[in-house]
């Protein structure tokens, strides 16, 4: 060791520089702790803003960690009325789950109650929310009767025009038939406008009903494209007999669909008619399938004038019809029919006749 190492004026110094240096580190540290509490005050305030607001919800809150109950309000314990942190979470038994994913229905002797539970996950914990939904969905339904009611009322009224000129004509006939000084000739002639009165009338009866019952019953897995050509045979001799050409594509496609077969077929056969209806001869009908990755698509495409601008957005209600031989009621039972097997139907305009495009979810290939 040198001599100037060990002169008292080098470590005096020395000695200053490390009481400076350590000043300044415990200046460092005091700020430092004054930042840590400040942050820790700022932290336990906001924990129990957090914490108030969760007591305050009136939705029931749970926090999981590795589905462990951590934390939770007091609103859960009233779907939970023995909740306790630590404990592992689970749906009660007596829960039955509805036909909503994450909705379930709890009976009692005094009430049943329907509750929503929202698991919100994020990494190893998950927030669960539990809500009363049982007066949303009464006021829904309150809702959806009062909307059938009013519907009944305004079909009810159709229904009293559509079947009032027809049978006030088959009490005229009828009353003919009863008059003795007609001979039977005419009495048989009277009969047959009666009966077509009639058969006229239990149309309109089988076609309401059907409008009405548009649940598919037998569902079976059938092919898209049979149904448009069980629809094309039925609709081409009609076809050919008023000189129109009926052009089917149906791209030898194997799409499948969950339906009621009959039904379906009978709801292309209604659009198919209503393009009929307005096609002239020499005039064509296109009938074709198409598909993407999730659905298949039907469109009938005609050539006759189009749809008047008045009834192009209220083609598919009932009794409305452009046709004086027509109940009006073809086109809502198809798509009725069509909305029952979660599909759609559209129309629109083209240059020349109109267009019906059918969306139908697509289930499976062969």
């Amino acid at each position: 060791m040198s001599l100037e190492s060990n002169n008292p004026s080098t470590l005096e110094v020395a000695f200053a520089l490390f009481l400076e240096e350590s000043k300044k580190l415990e200046l460092q540290q005091a700020d430092l702790q004054t930042k840590i509490d400040l942050l820790s005050n700022e932290l336990s305030a906001s924990n129990q803003r957090i914490t108030a607001l969760i007591k305050a919800m009136p939705a029931g809150v749970i926090l999981l960690e590795n589905q462990i109950i951590k934390i939770f309000n007091r609103a859960a314990l009233q779907f939970f009325p023995h909740l306790k942190a630590e404990q592992l979470f689970a749906i009660p038994m007596n829960w039955d789950p509805s036909i909503t994913p994450g909705e379930y229905l709890i009976h009692s002797a005094t009430s049943n109650q329907t509750v929503q539970v929202i698991r919100i996950e994020e990494e190893f914990r998950t927030i669960i929310q539990i809500q009363d939904i049982t007066q949303n969905i009464l006021s829904h339904q309150k809702s959806q009767q009062e909307g059938r009611l009013t519907a009944m009322g305004k079909m009810a009224a159709s229904i009293a025009h559509q079947i009032r000129t027809p049978l006030a004509t088959a009490l005229l006939y009828s009353s003919h038939l009863c008059d003795l000084e007609l001979d039977d000739t005419t009495k048989e002639e009277f009969a047959q406008r009666l009966r077509k009165q009639l058969l006229g009338l239990e149309k309109l009866s089988k076609e309401m009903l059907q409008f009405v019952s548009n649940r598919p019953k037998q569902i079976e897995l059938v092919a898209v494209h049979d149904i448009v050509l069980d629809a094309d045979q039925a609709i081409r001799p009609l076809c050919e007999e008023k000189g129109v050409t009926l052009v089917t594509d149906a791209n030898k496609s194997t799409m499948k669909v969950s339906a009621e077969k009959t039904a379906l077929i009978n709801s292309l056969i209604a659009v198919l008619e209503n393009a009929l209806k307005v096609s002239s001869e020499g005039q064509s009908i296109q009938l074709s399938l198409m598909s993407d990755k999730q659905r298949c698509q039907i469109l009938i495409q005609d050539q006759g004038p189009g749809i008047p601008k008045d009834i192009l957005d209220s083609l598919f209600e009932p009794f409305l019809s452009g046709h004086s031989t027509g109940t009006g009621l073809g086109l809502a039972i198809a798509k009725n029919a069509i909305e029952a097997h979660r599909g759609s139907i559209t129309v629109e305009n083209t240059n020349p006749g109109a267009r019906f495009t059918i969306n139908l979810p697509y289930i499976a290939e062969l």
